[in-house]
């Protein structure tokens, strides 16, 4: 089976980090993003995976490089312009062959059976297969309405008067490669301009409840989150240290992900915050609620609570937002 993963994106809502890399190459639990969407694929049997890039597209490639090696062949499609979720695929249509595919967003983590979703998908004869969540928020999200034997009566709100159960679509689809055909050349949404008129046609989508976790890094708050709610599982002080990381012994450190190379100084304090690679907190400074990006430093002394630190070359005129100076760094409030 084949796959699909969508990075191609801006991540405009996870800007200034977004500067520095791309959305799937962004460290979570000192990992790049896109190595637990790799992992999922091969536990579920994916030979080869296509990753279509757009935005800081090095990133990804060296992300990807670092990935284990048992793991799907992976191939790239460059996209000059961004072509969307359903363009992207449609540009590669051809590498798909004739059996249904896996399309994944690349934005997110999650822990799904994809191996039970690609049977259900099999065995309803089901044009498309959607991995849906409850969520009490779901239509801040693509919201889609099911009946109860998981048929889809409406899609991203279309149409209005289906009545059934609300889902969240979780950003993970099969389908067959062929239905590609139906969308135009450049750039199109496989929601809006694949999907809806399929489901307008009377076509059988089937939606899938996906149990596991899901995590959502739309915004830095919501990715340094959802790393602290991961690390429930890292003792007692809940504390993941990368390799070579140099933690003094008399700082203090808790609830937090201390990336690579990093060091934190003796006095220093850092609380319920992401450290990335090569971060460093100096001596007596205090850091709360915090992203440390790779080359960030917070300074003896320093308090940081509640913002993104991170080198200030790395924020272009205009791209940026509103920073405050702390010599060559920019503090970004991440609220």
């Amino acid at each position: 089976m084949k796959a699909m993963v969508l990075a191609a994106g801006l991540g405009l809502r996870m800007r200034p980090l977004t500067l520095l890399r791309a959305k799937p190459a962004l460290p979570v639990l000192d990992r790049p993003l896109v190595h637990f969407t790799l992992e999922k694929l091969a536990r579920a049997g994916v030979s080869d995976v296509i990753v279509n890039l757009h935005h800081l597209p090095e990133t990804v490639v060296a992300a990807l490089a670092l990935a284990e090696r048992r793991r799907p062949r992976i191939h790239y499609s460059i996209e000059p312009e961004m072509l969307g979720t359903g363009g992207g695929p449609r540009a590669v249509q051809d590498f798909f062959g004739q059996e249904p595919f896996l399309l994944v967003n690349g934005d997110m983590l999650f822990d799904f059976d994809l191996r039970e979703l690609v049977a259900r998908h099999r065995a309803s004869g089901a044009a498309v297969t959607l991995a849906l969540r409850r969520q009490r928020d779901a239509r801040a999200y693509s919201s889609v309405v099911t009946d109860r034997r998981g048929r889809i009566l409406s899609i991203a709100g279309r149409p209005t008067s289906a009545k059934g159960t609300v889902w969240m679509f979780a950003g993970v689809h099969v389908l067959d490669p062929r239905l590609l055909a139906r969308l135009p050349e450049g750039a199109s949404d496989s929601v809006r301009d694949l999907y809806g008129p399929l489901l307008a046609e009377g076509a059988h989508l089937a939606g899938v409840r996906a149990a596991g976790a899901w995590y959502d890094f739309g915004r830095p708050s919501l990715y340094r989150d959802a790393q602290l709610r991961m690390l429930r599982g890292h003792g007692r002080k809940q504390v993941l240290t990368g390799r070579g990381a140099r933690i003094s012994r008399t700082a203090v450190v808790e609830r937090a992900v201390v990336g690579r190379r990093s060091r934190v100084g003796a006095g220093a304090c850092v609380l319920g915050s992401i450290l990335w690679e090569d971060a460093v907190v100096e001596a007596g400074a205090r850091v709360a609620r915090a992203i440390v990006t790779a080359g960030g430093v917070v300074r003896a002394g320093e308090r940081a609570e509640g913002m993104i630190v991170m080198p200030r070359a790395a924020l272009r005129p205009g791209e940026g937002g509103a920073f405050e100076e702390h010599g060559d760094m920019a503090w970004v409030g991440i609220e």
